[in-house]
């Protein structure tokens, strides 16, 4: 730990850094031209086939509904990736969506299925129809346009924020965190091939809010260590890399929590099916989040910050000089 030394391994974050977002680059735009997809779309993005199940609440009840639905899917060996329901007081709807890669024989087999168990051959009046033909309910660049401006309003008000609690130095380090993690995170998602659903604005929102949280902690005890004795007589380089290693516990700890809160809510989503309100796939690219921005607080911002206060103490010094020069000059003249 005391021998990390975060101002003079700038150079190699930013290779690491530069790699990682270069391979994503590369590999989003070869499956772009390829396949027709930077990122691997999924859910309402990628087109999905469906099977819409409506019935009355005075016959059936919900539960018993869904039970019949799950052992029709479980018997034809498909699976739905989230559901909607809908309805008034005494009809209901649920509409199950399927990835484009499900099978549609079985998907029309299963729908079947349920109709024989809630439609009218029956003891119930409802009935259960299958949609086979790709739908893609949302575009995904109306929804890009709509993260790009919740994230950027995201990073301006953590910039202000900065500003005001910090220092304008700390204040930009902190910026270029946000979209060097930003940029991380879409290069891992583009490397892994993780299904980008809607859900990745709020994810990409998280990334923002992990880095404010790390960058405030590092800052903080940046700010407490620099205005002791011990600190103030080391040079600035040694200064910021004394304060990391002292941050590196607490920022490390943090980000291992929100990553095991995560890793729970993955593992319980995927013994639930994956279903539980389409979480699956977003707890995925939340935990390929926290890893860069992790990352991007801990090795890089050090790093980065570390020339932006050594630009900034070589400022002050000269001005210092110029003032006692300016004073010295001054005093002569009398």
């Amino acid at each position: 730990m005391n021998k990390l030394r975060f101002s003079s391994g700038m150079h190699l974050y930013i290779i690491i850094s530069a790699a990682v977002i270069a391979v994503g680059l590369i590999l989003g735009l070869v499956m772009h031209f390829t396949a027709g997809a930077f990122f691997n779309w999924g859910g309402d993005y990628a087109g999905y086939r469906s099977i819409e199940v409506k019935y009355s609440t005075y016959d059936i009840k919900e539960e018993q509904v869904r039970e019949i639905a799950e052992d029709a899917f479980a018997d034809n060996g498909i699976a739905y990736y989230t559901f909607v329901t809908a309805g008034e007081s005494t009809n209901s709807r649920i509409e199950y969506r399927f990835a484009s890669s499900q099978d549609s024989d079985a998907i029309v087999t299963a729908a079947e299925t349920i109709d024989a168990a809630v439609g009218i051959g029956s003891n119930f009046t409802g009935y259960a129809q299958a949609y086979t033909e790709l739908a893609a309910e949302r575009n995904a660049s109306v929804d890009i346009t709509y993260a790009a401006i919740g994230v950027s309003v995201a990073v301006v008000f953590q910039f202000l924020y900065f500003l005001i609690r910090y220092k304008l130095t700390m204040a930009a380090a902190a910026f270029i965190a946000d979209v060097h993690n930003l940029a991380l995170f879409y290069a891992l998602l583009a490397i892994t091939r993780v299904q980008v659903t809607p859900a990745m604005i709020a994810v990409s929102a998280f990334v923002v809010l992990v880095t404010m949280i790390g960058c405030a902690m590092l800052f903080d005890r940046m700010r407490k260590l620099f205005r002791t004795d011990e600190y103030k007589e080391m040079p600035s380089f040694d200064q910021v890399d004394g304060a990391s290693r002292s941050a590196f516990p607490l920022v490390t700890l943090v980000n291992a929590i929100v990553f095991a809160a995560v890793l729970i809510m993955l593992v319980f989503t995927a013994i639930a099916g994956g279903t539980v309100f389409g979480l699956f796939m977003p707890c995925v690219c939340a935990l390929l989040g926290v890893l860069a921005s992790w990352y991007g607080t801990m090795f890089f911002t050090p790093s980065v910050y570390s020339r932006l206060k050594a630009g900034a103490d070589r400022r002050a010094a000269e001005k210092q000089i110029k003032y006692v020069g300016a004073k010295k000059s001054a005093k002569s003249a009398e």
